[in-house]
């Protein structure tokens, strides 16, 4: 799921676990384990509280990449501006449009 973000928007670990019936730790433990993060871009998955949160290289790269992509970021309180976070709703609608099955 997380590879079907977009390029320019993010998502909560807690939006992809309602979706997928399970929890924002389980998602953020999945996320932790990515051996491929620019091809699974789990750098577009931020906290429930919009901090930019943990990344296997470093929560100022992770804030780097997510600005890049032109995701407004506070530097200073490492939080993300919510204006282009996709919500579960959102979310369920990709993976249909793409062939992926939910649980939910």
């Amino acid at each position: 799921m997380i590879s079907l973000i977009p390029w320019g928007t993010f998502t909560t670990y807690g939006e992809i676990a309602r979706v997928i019936n399970t929890s924002p730790r389980a998602v953020g433990l999945y996320a932790s384990k990515n051996p491929f993060p620019l091809i699974v871009p789990c750098h577009r998955v931020v906290r429930g509280d919009m901090r930019v949160g943990g990344y296997g290289y470093g929560e100022e790269l992770k804030a780097q990449l997510l600005i890049r992509e032109g995701i407004e970021v506070d530097l200073s309180r490492m939080r993300v501006t919510p204006n282009k976070l996709i919500r579960a709703s959102d979310l369920r609608r990709m993976m249909e449009v793409s062939g992926h099955a939910s649980s939910t």
